[in-house]
């Protein structure tokens, strides 16, 4: 798992190399979950992003099974 600072939801996928492309996403109060998948490596990523100042997100590789199973969950 990675922590990330001063870097907007906006700008992450810059940071992520500009590959990947966001297939989920669900907030609660001022949590933002998202799951990245990049097409070339066929991996997914968990993203939890605070948008306080200054921003926070935790990235952390998932499996495919992990990301279906986050995106079939009901909050």
């Amino acid at each position: 798992m990675k922590l990330m600072r001063n870097i907007t939801l906006d700008n992450y996928n810059f940071y992520a190399g500009g590959e990947t492309r966001k297939i989920f996403s669900v907030a609660y109060e001022d949590l933002t979950t998202l799951i990245y998948y990049q097409d070339k490596d066929n991996k997914f990523k968990l993203v939890v992003a605070k948008e306080n100042d200054p921003p926070i997100l935790i990235e952390k590789g998932i499996t495919r099974a992990e990301a279906f199973r986050l995106m079939n969950t009901r909050p």
